[in-house]
């Protein structure tokens, strides 16, 4: 007789919380109905999957190949009934996607919320990691598709990767209160001979001309640091370091543009090199869910409109212009030091 779906969830649901208690308890089921059902699993396979003990259970050589097995299984369970429901009008369902901090803050939030107005039933979950992460959780079918800087995905032969229309270009940025404010447009190597925040691992093709940068600020005396000196997994606290210290960040414009309205960060500068092109990143050979297929197309009309928009952001806060709005609070904590 074969196996149904509901026993393989069992079985993957006890190697999840290796007791039967709490795997009964995670199922809605009864402890010796879980009980029977894995002796049954077990019989049915010929051998134990799991090891009792005082400690609870932990899954045999064999078990754990069976349970990775298990879980590929339900996942294309899973994937044939978001199938199901999202044909036709989109009249349920759920897209999971990925993004790095920058998609995220910038255009991927409008694209959202243009989605889900126009699509009311379907959820969507955004996950906000690095691409690294978002590269094991797209290979492990734990999302549809996810959007990052392409440069170090391209080569991959399992990927599929749609470049979004637009590079956008990174700034560096500062409070306004901050000694290179008034200096205009700074090149890297001024800039990166202070303390660096990131709010997100950077990319290779960026990160070794940053450090060639700063290098070259330690030969011209600045002090040697760390770089980044700051790392953070999001916009939100870099920007409160920011307002707080003499450390700058780099960022594109459409996530700073609330902070430079009101003179709360101003741009320092760029580089030619110092460019970011997203991409739609999504597996071969698995076709895309109609609703994760439409919120695609929404991902690519909000970039276009946000490079639209960063465009004139640039034209009206190029570096070494005064700060729009109100004079910025001066910050309550001391400062990094002077490099």
């Amino acid at each position: 007789m074969p196996l149904e779906l509901q026993q393989l969830r069992q079985v993957v649901a006890l190697a999840e919380h290796g007791s039967f208690v709490r795997a009964a308890a995670a199922l809605h089921i009864s402890q010796p109905a879980l009980s029977r059902s894995i002796q049954n699993v077990e019989r049915h396979f010929g051998g134990k999957l799991f090891q009792r003990g005082a400690g609870g259970v932990v899954p045999t050589d064999i078990g754990r190949l069976y349970i990775e097995r298990a879980r590929d299984l339900l996942r294309l369970a899973d994937e044939f009934d978001r199938e199901a429901m999202t044909l036709g009008a989109l009249r349920a369902g759920r897209v999971v996607v990925g993004s790095g901090p920058f998609p995220a803050e910038s255009f991927l939030g409008p694209a959202i919320a243009g989605f889900v107005e126009k699509y009311p039933p379907v959820a969507v979950q955004l996950h906000v990691r690095d691409w690294d992460d978002l590269l094991r959780q797209l290979r492990a079918r734990e999302l549809d598709f996810f959007v990052a800087e392409t440069s170090t995905l391209t080569q991959d032969p399992d990927l599929e990767v749609v470049p979004l229309p637009s590079p956008h270009a990174v700034h560096f940025v500062a409070r306004a209160e901050h000694p290179l404010a008034a200096r205009g447009s700074v090149a890297a190597t001024e800039a990166l001979a202070w303390p660096f925040a990131a709010p997100s691992r950077i990319p290779p093709r960026l990160l070794e001309p940053m450090l060639t940068a700063q290098r070259t600020a330690a030969r011209r005396g600045a002090d040697p640091q760390p770089f980044p000196a700051i790392q953070c997994n999001g916009l939100a606290p870099v920007k409160r370091i920011l307002a707080i210290s003499n450390v700058l960040s780099a960022s594109i414009l459409s996530c700073v543009r609330t902070e430079l309205e009101t003179g709360q960060l101003v741009l320092l500068g760029t580089e030619p090199w110092l460019r970011l092109q997203y991409g739609i990143v999504s597996l071969k050979g698995r076709p895309p869910t109609q609703a994760a297929e439409r919120l695609r197309e929404f991902v690519i009309e909000a970039e276009r409109a946000t490079s639209a928009e960063e465009a004139q952001l640039a034209a009206n806060f190029a570096a070494g212009r005064p700060a729009r709005g109100g004079r910025p609070r001066r910050p309550l904590h001391r400062r990094a030091g002077k490099p």
